[in-house]
């Protein structure tokens, strides 16, 4: 867990001094990313390979969404559609590993509940990342976009539950950071629809004479 919590925190830091770059060389980064995974994926053990850097890139995505408006929610803004692409590419390394890993032992089809749950996150995941790039969210109508990206709660719920269910050492860990997660969005949905509820116009009837 200090591995996963020290990289969140590096690139916390990084986006928040070189978010302009970030966005800049952002296809840069994606081929570097490539690279690493590639050469992480041929190697037995990696912090690539085991999720640590992919699930570092989508706490900070996930995070962001629920910060009160700031100067690091601003930075970190601008760089969150680059974030959540570089963790998928990272998150797809770790996928691929584990499903190659399980064919290789035959224990594809007898694995443990949180190996489906991960697989099914994979797959929820496809379409967000695909739609992550500005090239492609331009051909979508804003609000077709909004709505095939609320998959993503769905998707943090799977990724929790995939490492929850895994119930190793840092299980608590993860049921506290998710928790506080989704409390947070639960507080910011309840709030947004009470704004909603106080700017509705009520009706008067008009006054006889």
């Amino acid at each position: 867990m200090t591995v996963i919590l020290g990289l969140t925190l590096i690139l916390v830091l990084l986006a928040f001094l070189f978010y302009k770059y970030i966005r800049k060389l952002n296809k840069y980064l994606y081929l570097i990313a490539i690279i690493l995974g590639v050469i992480s994926f041929l190697q037995e053990i990696t912090i690539i390979n085991l999720g640590y850097v992919g699930l570092s890139f989508f706490l900070i995505v996930m995070f962001t969404g629920v910060l009160e408006k700031s100067e690091i929610k601003k930075r970190l803004m601008g760089v969150r559609a680059e974030y959540a692409i570089l963790g998928t590419i990272f998150v797809i390394v770790h996928g691929l590993k584990f499903v190659v890993f399980s064919i290789d032992f035959y224990f594809f089809w007898d694995a443990p509940i949180n190996f489906y749950l991960g697989i099914a996150a994979f797959f929820i995941c496809a379409p967000l990342f695909i739609t992550s790039f500005m090239w492609l969210r331009k051909k979508l109508k804003g609000k077709t976009w909004k709505k095939l990206h609320q998959l993503s709660y769905l998707f943090y719920l799977l990724v929790a539950l995939h490492l929850i269910l895994i119930t190793n050492q840092r299980m608590w860990y993860y049921i506290v950071i998710f928790s506080v997660y989704f409390i947070l969005k639960g507080i910011m949905i309840v709030q947004k629809n009470h704004g909603k509820t106080k700017e509705i116009p009520v009706k008067t009837k008009p006054i006889q004479t």
